[in-house]
């Protein structure tokens, strides 16, 4: 008789969705400090250290700024068109490092996942949270661009950060379904730089949504990036293309991500550290 083969069989109860939501607020405190010890670790032997955050959109937004100014020509109705690229740059320079980093989050933080008890579900956040310093001088820089050229300081700019507390919650929720699905399958952390690849052209960074025609323009409505991106336009310029289809959308994709983490966390969340 063939000797059986052990097999481990890692299950386990799952969680109530009110446990996983009373654990982030027990432990919320939690979050600036991994952030910060993220930013430090991410930094430390770097001579400019955050500076680099602020100063590679900066440089990409300016690059792009002049070959689509003065090579491309790409022609829009904002008053400044630097302005417009630096401000989808900010926003989208955010949202793709955020997410290029969070999507990972639980793997990467394994060392301490997987000996400590705390909610997994704050992992994701870590390196959004880490990054809105960033994000926040960056947007200070698009004022100073927006004095520098001339462009009106309007009333809509109260709504810059909205846009920016819109895009800190959607690379949460994507963040928290990627981290998630990277414990089980190691290809996430390629299939979403593949996946940003794409969506930097199917997201109006450097062209205004007008561009857009016909099933195109559905397709990059959908992208949830695009409300971030028309919102902040719509805080520096005081008008922006399709600005409630776009909201619309982003505000569906982050109900339904984070309804889809809830339940995945429900499920895996004390079985998922088992695998790292």
């Amino acid at each position: 008789m063939a000797p059986q083969l052990a097999v481990l069989e890692l299950s386990g109860e799952s969680t109530p969705v009110k446990d996983l939501l009373r654990g982030v607020a027990r432990s919320w405190r939690l979050l600036p400090m991994l952030a910060k010890q993220d930013y430090v670790a991410r930094y430390r032997s770097a001579m400019l250290g955050l500076l680099w955050s602020v100063f590679l959109p900066l440089l990409q937004g300016a690059v792009l700024a002049v070959v689509f100014t003065h090579v491309v020509r790409i022609h829009s109705d904002a008053p400044s068109y630097p302005v417009f690229v630096l401000a989808g740059m900010t926003a989208w320079a955010y949202l793709s490092t955020s997410w290029s980093l969070g999507s990972t989050a639980i793997v990467d933080s394994s060392a301490i996942a997987s000996r400590v008890y705390f909610p997994r579900l704050l992992l994701p956040a870590v390196a959004p949270t880490a990054n809105l310093i960033g994000y926040v001088i960056g947007s200070g820089v698009i004022l100073i661009l927006m004095a520098a050229t001339g462009v009106t300081f309007r009333v809509t700019l109260l709504l810059l950060p909205v846009a920016m507390l819109l895009g800190y919650v959607l690379v949460i929720v994507l963040n928290a379904v990627c981290a998630l699905l990277h414990v089980y399958f190691r290809d996430v952390r390629y299939v979403v730089s593949a996946l940003l690849l794409v969506l930097f052209y199917a997201t109006p960074v450097i062209y205004p949504l007008s561009f857009t025609h016909g099933v195109l323009r559905g397709l990059v409505l959908l992208n949830p990036g695009t409300g971030v991106i028309q919102l902040t336009r719509f805080a520096v310029y005081g008008n922006a293309d399709a600005i409630a289809r776009a909201l619309l959308s982003c505000a569906t994709w982050i109900v339904v991500l984070a309804f889809v983490a809830l339940l995945a966390y429900r499920r895996h969340e004390r079985v998922a550290v088992d695998r790292l």
